[in-house]
């Protein structure tokens, strides 16, 4: 048996294989190997120095490199092998009312694994203010006053400084108040992954905010607050499928689920998204899964001090293909939450669909 391997470093090799016990063909010649065992999508071989000989074996993290390439004051490119498969979106532009309503708060859009299709809807269309994956609250309670950064009502959420790592990167985002001085401050870190199949992308964000000054109470409704995935405008509104952990689950009265899924179809092509809620987010969340154009996602409530930040965890996996394994589901769960919990039944909803309209 041959597989290509790609060269990471000077003594390390990455090999793109679920199992092996055979030898490989590597620049420095064939080497012989006893045994690697699965991680889910590569190897890691070190410490290869004479041609024919394997002085060190060890296996490693089931991940490749991302590129991250910041382009200043307008996004942030997320690639892997060369395509890019997701983009925080960040600009904050207001030369004209136009172009601050495509800018006024930060989203993720996520693509294909090849990067041909954008499975995420930006600015525009209906609902304009759902934007790829998104966090916004529509009720927060500060020094007496209500404010809606969810619809984004007087007032935007800015980037200000962008902080790349090895296949992370932290926004930091101003909440603005009355003026363009902001009430709240957020560190909102995306890391990203090659998970186990059937996944190609994971993406997980920690966020911490904190109140300038005094105590904020982050609030809203399943349907206007909260942690959200939006699929494109271009999305099959008729046949948009939600899956839930458990028997006849009723996403409208359930709360604190480990995990939700969701298949949609885009441009002709199907795709599964599952958030994964981690056990240290806010208790007494609700999940909002049932439109029919896609958005769904958790909604926790809390409070936010400059000494006690509301700190919310989840990630998002990605699938090509409809994906309907509680198995593959609980077992994403149990790894991002240190659990070893069973697979459970599977509750498999159609999206909600429009009333018919009344003739009149």
């Amino acid at each position: 048996m041959k597989f290509e391997c790609r060269k990471l470093g000077a003594s390390c090799f990455v090999i793109d294989s679920a199992f092996l016990i055979d030898s490989l063909r590597f620049p420095s010649g064939l080497v012989s190997l006893v045994c690697l065992a699965s991680l889910g999508s590569g190897f890691v071989i070190l410490s290869l120095s004479m041609k024919n000989t394997l002085l060190f074996l060890a296996l490693a993290l089931p991940t490749f490199a991302f590129d991250i390439t910041v382009a200043d004051k307008d996004h942030v490119a997320v690639a892997n092998s060369g395509k890019v498969v997701a983009k925080l979106m960040m600009a904050n532009d207001l030369s004209t009312p136009e172009k601050h309503h495509e800018t006024y708060k930060p989203y993720m859009h996520v693509f294909s694994a090849d990067g041909s299709t954008r499975l995420t809807k930006g600015a525009g269309f209906n609902f304009t203010h759902h934007r790829g994956i998104f966090l916004g609250f529509s009720k927060i309670g500060y020094d007496g006053k209500s404010y809606d950064r969810w619809h984004m009502k007087k007032g935007d959420q800015v980037v200000t400084k962008v902080t790349p790592g090895e296949n992370t990167f932290t926004a930091h985002i101003d909440w603005q108040g009355d003026t363009t001085a902001p009430f709240l401050t957020e560190e909102r870190r995306f890391s990203f992954t090659t998970p186990a199949k059937p996944f190609y992308l994971g993406i997980e964000m920690n966020s911490a905010i904190k109140a300038v000054s005094g105590e904020a109470d982050m609030n809203g409704d399943p349907e206007h607050a909260g942690a959200q995935f939006r699929p494109s405008e271009l999305v099959d509104t008729r046949t948009t499928t939600y899956l839930f952990p458990g028997e006849n689950i009723d996403a409208h009265k359930v709360r604190d689920l480990p995990w939700a899924a969701e298949i949609f179809t885009v441009e002709g092509k199907t795709f599964t998204v599952v958030i994964l809620n981690h056990p240290d987010n806010p208790k007494d969340t609700a999940t909002s899964a049932y439109r029919d154009y896609g958005r769904f996602g958790m909604f926790p409530k809390g409070k936010a001090t400059a000494e006690a930040p509301f700190k919310l965890r989840y990630q998002w996996l990605i699938a090509e293909g409809d994906v309907r394994d509680a198995a593959a589901f609980q077992n994403a769960w149990n790894a991002f939450a240190g659990k070893n919990e069973p697979a459970p039944s599977l509750t498999i909803k159609a999206s909600e669909q429009p009333k018919p309209k009344a003739a009149k």
